[in-house]
């Protein structure tokens, strides 16, 4: 079953994502494919997800599965720099 997509900031795909499912009595571990694909058989219910990837901030997320839903999109933030101060907003002195 198709649960979703895993991507980065920029949507690009990322493989070999670490994925758990944990639903209160079971847990289920899946990684997702090269094209961020994440397939698992999971029993209808609801889910707390947790994503970890190196080089990527961890995420947590709830999920509900049930059969016949939408893939879910989930998006990981790179530890990278993301962009800078422009300096005219900034004086000097200031915080």
């Amino acid at each position: 079953m198709l649960i979703g997509y895993v991507s980065d900031e920029k949507y690009l795909a990322l493989c070999d994502v670490a994925l758990e499912f944990v639903n209160g009595t079971k847990s289920f571990e899946v990684r997702s494919r090269a094209s961020g694909a994440i397939h698992a058989d999971l029993p209808p219910s609801d889910y707390s997800v947790a994503l970890q990837k190196p080089g990527f901030g961890p995420k947590r997320v709830e999920l509900t599965v049930s059969d016949g839903m939408a893939p879910h999109h989930f998006r990981l933030l790179s530890d990278t720099l993301l962009g800078y101060i422009w300096p005219k907003w900034v004086r000097a002195g200031e915080r």
